[in-house]
């Protein structure tokens, strides 16, 4: 399938599946938290899980009680404040490096202009700084800013790719850019964390026991599903918990 050929799809298909996913995995609400926590926080999440994100997060903030005494102090001292979230070298590394750009490129550490700029606001500051891409700002922007934004992480982008929103072939930044267009701004919240709680427990990775077709109540509306022919089965109960957001 030619890049050009593909049809993305309709604003009633998606918001067909969002209500389906919401109906079985809840809906979410936003409370606005500090921008630049917010950034930092999505950078110590990167290849671990939410309980350690967050005790790597709060120490970081014990031991260095601004964001500019993080900015002056040396890379191995962030990282043994943030040893509990994995990677700690490599995010301590980061993370210094992003808030000394930011101090040199605005003069401030202040991101809370943001609450009320417009989004592309945001997102136009955001993306001139080294390592902040698309899924990053993203995730800033609809997590602490309650603005709209779509991220596309591993799990969006392969129950996407099986759902027939996107080209087979489309990396993440094709994806983001298809998804961010194609999603309703008042579903991009819900469907993007029910899409992830989907793809743990039923439209699993190949190489994570493959999705289960049987039980997944979005086989009539996927593409991939309405080739397979399975036994119908029930969906298991999921953990509906997150770490970003609150559960209604």
């Amino acid at each position: 399938m030619k890049k050009e050929e593909f049809k993305a799809p309709s604003k009633a298909n998606i918001r067909r599946v969002h209500e389906l996913l919401k109906e079985h995995y809840g809906s979410r609400k936003v409370s606005k938290r500090d921008p630049l926590d917010g950034l930092v926080l999505i950078i110590l999440s990167q290849a671990t899980n939410d309980i350690n994100c967050d005790r790597a997060f709060t120490s970081l903030k014990i031991k260095f009680p601004t964001w500019d005494e993080v900015r002056k102090a040396p890379v191995e001292e962030i990282a043994d404040a943030i040893r509990s979230g994995g990677l700690a070298n490599q995010k301590a590394a980061r993370i210094k490096k992003l808030l000394q750009e930011m101090r040199e490129e605005t003069g401030t550490l202040d991101l809370n202009w943001m609450q009320n700029a417009p989004p592309q606001k945001c997102r136009d500051y955001l993306k001139q700084f080294h390592g902040v891409g698309p899924k990053t700002i993203a995730c800033v922007l609809v997590f602490f800013l309650d603005k709209p934004a779509f991220p596309v992480d591993t799990h969006v982008h392969r129950v996407t790719k099986r759902l027939g929103w996107i080209r087979p072939q489309a990396g993440a930044e094709e994806a983001h850019e298809v998804l961010e267009i194609a999603v309703p701004d008042e579903c991009k919240l819900d469907l993007h964390i029910n899409l992830i709680s989907h793809g743990r427990f039923i439209c699993r990775a190949d190489g994570n026991g493959g999705p289960k077709c049987g039980a997944c109540f979005l086989k009539k509306l996927c593409a991939y599903g309405k080739t397979q022919k399975v036994a119908i089965t029930d969906a298991k109960p999921v953990d509906r918990s997150d770490f970003f957001v609150t559960v209604e």
